[in-house]
């Protein structure tokens, strides 16, 4: 597994920063259970975050997966080779002041970003800034033709925007249920 992949040259970039191309977010999770029950040789194309890793895990373990994990386990479609190829309807992906003008030989601001992509979409958002970037994934899989402006896809923007930003807030690890006495 990895957080991340690098440019190298793609879009005309190396290494990583505030950017969401599929070569830096689509990184390929590999898992293997020795005696375990994950379908051999199966490989899946599904979106799934590295907060399904721990949730995997307990599960692995037979342990209960505490509900305020925001994770899910991908036991399911790791032990049927015959389930569908699907575990979650987004993946979300952030980078937060990486850039901090406090880091050494660095003099400008630091970037803010997200990006929420479902099965066909993909959106970034520059916060602090009037631009993003919105890819049709099926019909631009190179991400070349930024559609954020592009009116005809005004409500994809806008469907991708509330759910990153529902996401955002779901996303707050509250901990374990708390009890109210009165």
């Amino acid at each position: 597994m990895s957080d991340h992949g690098e440019s190298l040259g793609d879009h005309g970039l190396l290494l990583k920063g505030c950017r969401f191309y599929e070569g830096l977010v689509r990184v390929p999770l590999i898992l293997s259970w020795p005696g375990g029950s994950i379908a051999q040789g199966v490989t899946r194309r599904a979106l799934v975050e590295l907060t399904d890793l721990a949730p995997t895990i307990l599960a692995a373990a037979g342990l209960d997966v505490p509900d305020h994990m925001v994770g899910s386990s991908l036991i399911p479609i790791l032990t049927d080779p015959n389930r569908i190829d699907h575990h979650r309807e987004t993946a979300r992906s952030e980078y937060y002041s990486t850039l901090s003008k406090a880091a050494p030989g660095r003099e400008f601001e630091g970037s803010y970003g997200t990006m929420i992509r479902d099965d066909r979409y993909k959106l970034v958002t520059y916060h602090g800034h009037d631009q993003g970037e919105l890819f049709d994934l099926e019909s631009d899989p190179w991400e070349h033709q930024n559609l954020w402006d592009d009116p005809r896809f005004a409500d994809v923007r806008f469907r991708l925007l509330k759910l990153s930003f529902d996401q955002t807030a779901y996303a707050v690890d509250l901990g374990p249920l708390q009890t109210t006495y009165y």
